[in-house]
């Protein structure tokens, strides 16, 4: 994973300032609640300065989402090591967000939650919807890449891995959407399921995970 952060320390420009104004105000207020008002209360820029880079708030949010999609996109990626077991571990920790974060930086369940109430959106809006979609297809691409290494080296067994990939990362979504918005936390156990899944479904005899 990337060692880049980009909601917290000092922003590089503008733009950053204006994506982590509005990253705080959608954790202080919620999508329903969000204006520009509220994004320029959370940064020391004028409201005229907002409108002077974006058209309103549809197009913040707009940005904000692709900001997010090439975070996730960034950060969440896994370079080979030549180990797939260990890479395959290695994605899974990431995108369940279990890493510990750096101090001052927003936690990774906060960015996941924020994530998760965007992609809501995506129900009703094609332009997220697509961001979305990009953001999926390059973690599918990244952990089938994983596997097919596993395959070559035989410690995976799996006949389809670009499926294989398409299911864990389904599966990896669904449990940070059940983690987010549930009260009664079930992380520990859906992510049991998942790793068990992986030892019997994906994993060689005798491959330990």
């Amino acid at each position: 994973m990337s060692d880049e952060v980009p909601l917290d320390g000092e922003p590089a420009d503008t733009h950053e300032a204006i994506m982590m104004a509005t990253f705080s105000a959608l954790r202080k207020h919620g999508y329903p609640g969000i204006s520009i008002q509220r994004i320029a209360d959370e940064s020391e820029l004028t409201k005229s300065t907002f409108y002077h880079h974006f058209d309103g708030k549809d197009d913040i949010l707009l940005s904000f989402v692709q900001y997010m999609r090439e975070y996730f996109e960034r950060g969440y990626r896994i370079e080979s090591t030549g180990d797939p077991v260990g890479d395959l571990r290695a994605f899974v920790t990431v995108s369940l967000g279990e890493y510990p974060a750096p101090d001052g930086t927003p936690n990774p369940e906060a960015r996941l939650s924020t994530y998760l109430e965007l992609r809501a959106q995506a129900i009703q809006n094609p332009a997220f919807r697509s961001e979305f979609t990009e953001l999926s297809a390059a973690l599918v691409r990244n952990l089938t890449d994983i596997i097919e290494t596993g395959v070559g080296q035989g410690v995976f067994t799996v006949n389809d891995p670009a499926a294989t990939a398409e299911y864990l990362v389904a599966t990896i979504e669904g449990i940070n959407l059940q983690q987010t918005t549930r009260t009664d936390g079930p992380r520990t156990m859906l992510q049991e399921s998942l790793e068990r899944y992986i030892r019997t479904e994906v994993l060689a005899e005798d491959v330990s995970f």
